[in-house]
């Protein structure tokens, strides 16, 4: 015997509390991200790629933060844009346009720039965009692009302003708080040393403190109080040597691991060399080109052995 039941969209409570609510939220973009993949399927649909040999990205997605490659031709516009209004009706979820903006070349054709504002509905946004805390741009990393991360970092200092710790709780606070805000940025982007440099400056203020509205003299330098106790430091992370074993971690996971990332670059720059014996050429990216100047570093310091056959080339 059955009941009858109004019907209900699949993520219909995933506002309202419910312990379903995560899981139908992954299912849901799930869905949405198979039916982008999906597109390669249709012959009238030419992914957007930047090497030929290359991985074929259609998007990036982690959680409702989603990134679309495209071409600006009308078809597959109105394919992508026929492929999200499929998964609104399915999900009973709305994109937010006001949100959602898109970003040209710059030496994009001003036709280019109305037809994707006409056919999407969203607006164009110059400059960098960040996706999940990380600024994309292109060129020479700049130190505005980082204002967000020296804004959390401060933001967080005002907050502890109205309490009063000792330099041994400083210290805690500045390894265990501050120190960790910015790690998830320096294992994908290597910022500039004038950025480094201001946040080091910013902790050391912290720890020595103000008075009467000024800065204490800094009796030693930040680099001396980075040294364990034993050296008479206090056991804070020299930031400039997190941000260069990020460095030499990139080149690492670069020749023995497989990555998204990895394919691109070996098949955009290393499609008839070995990578360690590729050297960088001028107009190649920064990100390469520290990885090129870390790698002799980091091969100096790599022993191979034959186990499992787990690191692949």
């Amino acid at each position: 015997m059955a009941r009858d039941m109004d019907s209900f969209t699949p993520l219909e409570a995933s506002n309202k509390g419910s312990p379903l609510s995560p899981a139908l939220f992954i299912l849901g973009v799930e869905v949405l991200s198979r039916s982008l993949n999906r597109l390669h399927q249709n012959p009238l649909y030419h992914g957007f790629y930047m090497e030929m040999r290359g991985p074929q990205i259609n998007h990036l997605s982690f959680a409702d933060d989603i990134i679309i490659f495209t071409l600006g031709r009308q078809h597959y516009l109105k394919l992508i844009m026929k492929t999200l209004a499929t998964y609104e009706r399915v999900s009973g979820q709305l994109i937010n346009k006001d949100k959602s903006h898109f970003l040209l070349h710059p030496n994009a054709l001003k036709t280019t720039n109305d037809r994707i504002k006409k056919y999407t509905g969203f607006h164009q946004k110059h400059g960098p965009i960040t996706y999940l805390g990380c600024s994309f741009f292109i060129g020479r990393p700049k130190l505005i692009y980082f204002s967000e991360l020296i804004n959390k970092i401060m933001n967080r200092i005002t907050g502890w302003q109205s309490k009063i710790f000792s330099y041994g709780g400083k210290a805690t606070l500045i390894k265990h708080v501050l120190q960790s805000l910015p790690i998830h940025i320096l294992l994908a982007i290597s910022p500039p040393s004038s950025t480094i440099k201001q946040i080091q400056d910013i902790m050391a203020d912290f720890f020595l403190g103000w008075r009467n509205d000024r800065k204490k003299y800094h009796w030693s330098s930040w680099k001396n109080l980075s040294f364990p106790y034993d050296e008479e430091g206090i056991e804070v992370k020299f930031m400039k040597d997190i941000c260069q074993a990020f460095q030499f971690k990139h080149w690492w996971i670069f020749i023995s691991k497989k990555k998204l990332w990895g394919d691109f670059l070996r098949a955009k720059y290393c499609q008839r060399s070995n990578p360690i014996s590729k050297k960088w050429d001028t107009g190649e990216s920064q990100a390469r080109k520290l990885m090129m100047r870390n790698k002799h570093t980091v091969e100096d310091h790599i022993q191979w052995r034959i186990t499992d056959g787990s690191s692949s080339f």
